[in-house]
C-alpha cells in the first residue's frame, strides 16, 4: 500500500511539474504581419473555436498579403459563408476567391484531417497555423502527424486565459489549462508512436 500511496505521489508530482512547463512555454500571441508583406506561406489555417478571435486573425493575414490562400476549419454547420464574411474588412473579391470554409472538423483531430486534404488540393507546402495560444501545442502535434511533408509556421492568438506575464487568469483559466494539458500529453504520445512508425 505505501508502494502504492508514493507511486500516486510521483506520478501526481510530475504531473503538476508538467502542466507548469506546459503552460510557462506556451507561445506569446503573435502580432500581425503588416500591410505590405511578402507572401510568407502557400496558405492560412484556422482551427476555430473561442469565439472570432482565431477567424479574425487568419482573416487578417490574409488581407496583408501572408498567403495566397485561407481555410477555416471546423466551421459550425449552422454558420453560413455569408455569417462568416461579415467578419471580413478586405476586398469582397478576395474573400469570395481565397476563403474556403470546412464544416466537417468537430475536433482537433478533425481539423488536422480537414487541414491535410484541404492542404494537398491546393498544393500547399507551407501553411501559417492560426490557433489559440494554449491550443497550439497540440495543434501542432496533430496536425504534423497528418502533414509531415509540410512546413507549419505556428500564429498562436490570445485566448484570455493568460495574463499579461503568461500566468493562468482565473481558476477557470486553470482548469481549462490542466485539460488541454491532458490532451496534449495524449496527442503528443500517438505522435511519437506515428513518428516511430514512419
Amino acid at each position: 500500500m505505501r508502494r502504492l500511496v508514493f507511486g500516486l505521489i510521483l506520478v501526481s508530482l510530475a504531473w503538476l511539474v508538467g502542466l507548469a512547463a506546459f503552460i510557462t512555454t506556451l507561445p506569446r500571441p503573435a502580432a500581425g504581419v503588416g500591410d505590405g508583406a511578402p507572401l510568407r506561406s502557400d496558405a492560412v489555417i484556422v482551427y476555430t473555436g473561442g469565439g472570432g478571435a482565431r477567424i479574425s486573425a487568419g482573416m487578417t493575414l490574409l488581407a496583408d498579403g501572408a498567403a495566397e490562400r485561407l481555410l477555416i476549419s471546423g466551421v459550425h454547420p449552422d454558420t453560413t459563408r455569408d455569417n462568416v464574411a461579415e467578419l471580413w474588412a478586405g476586398a469582397p473579391e478576395l474573400f469570395e476567391c481565397c476563403v474556403d470554409l470546412g464544416w466537417e472538423a468537430r475536433s482537433t483531430i478533425g481539423n488536422a484531417g480537414e487541414a491535410a486534404r484541404w492542404a494537398a488540393q491546393h498544393d500547399a507546402t507551407r501553411i501559417l497555423l492560426v490557433t489559440s495560444e494554449y491550443h497550439m501545442p497540440r495543434a501542432l502535434a496533430e496536425t504534423r502527424i497528418t502533414m509531415p511533408d509540410v512546413e507549419i509556421t505556428p500564429h498562436p492568438v490570445a485566448s484570455g486565459y493568460l495574463d499579461g506575464d503568461g500566468k493562468p487568469a482565473s481558476m477557470k483559466a486553470w482548469e481549462k489549462l490542466a485539460g488541454e494539458y491532458n490532451k496534449f500529453i495524449l496527442a503528443r504520445t500517438k505522435a511519437l508512436f506515428a513518428f516511430a512508425r514512419n
